[in-house]
């Protein structure tokens, strides 16, 4: 695979935390995984850019959840949250329930499988998109990454789903579903 292919994960995953650093979000929950590798990966990218996202990692989605919902209580700002994909998504549902109630922008970014891993007894696969319906104020149902769309596209994209969630009074809690094929990264460079 040409190294530009193997290289779109990371492309949209640095995008899509971007996008979320220009809609205000500061902090960054992460329960990392496998299929969100490209997700955690971007997030130390920003790290060691120093670009003031703040990186702040569990191992228990439910508790990210909640901790996430409280910094954007205390912040005013929206908060993003990352999972893999598979059951660790549904763990966020509490946290998205009480945000669409009190109205807190609290932003779930959930990695997943490819639509052809979908339906065929591959592990910890789950419909994710829609999961949250009733609590999201808007869902992004992202394709697996393409190079034929483009960045452009892309933040076309994100930023009409985050726009709900900084509605002021009507804000509320956004799902972006992003699913990753692999490679999930490029392996690394080899000594010369």
């Amino acid at each position: 695979m040409p190294a530009e292919e193997r290289a779109i994960p990371s492309v949209w995953a640095d995008t899509l935390l971007q996008r979320l650093r220009e809609h205000g979000v500061r902090d960054l929950c992460l329960a990392p995984g496998s299929r969100s590798a490209p997700l955690a990966l971007a997030a130390g990218r920003c790290l060691e850019a120093g670009v003031g996202l703040r990186v702040h990692t569990h191992f228990d989605e439910r508790g990210l959840g909640f901790y996430a919902l409280g910094l954007s209580r205390a912040t005013g700002r929206p908060t993003a949250l990352i999972t893999t994909s598979g059951t660790a998504v549904p763990n966020l549902h509490p946290a998205l329930t009480e945000a669409a109630e009190s109205h807190v922008p609290l932003i779930a970014v959930t990695a997943d499988r490819p639509p052809e891993l979908h339906g065929c007894g591959a592990n910890q696969t789950i419909q994710q998109p829609g999961v949250f319906a009733a609590q999201c104020r808007s869902e992004l149902r992202l394709p697996a990454p393409d190079p034929q769309l483009g960045t452009a596209w892309l933040c076309r994209r994100i930023d009409a789903a985050l726009a709900p969630a900084l509605a002021g009074a009507d804000g509320g809690p956004v799902h972006i579903n992003a699913p990753f094929r692999e490679p999930l990264y490029a392996p690394p460079a080899q000594p010369r």
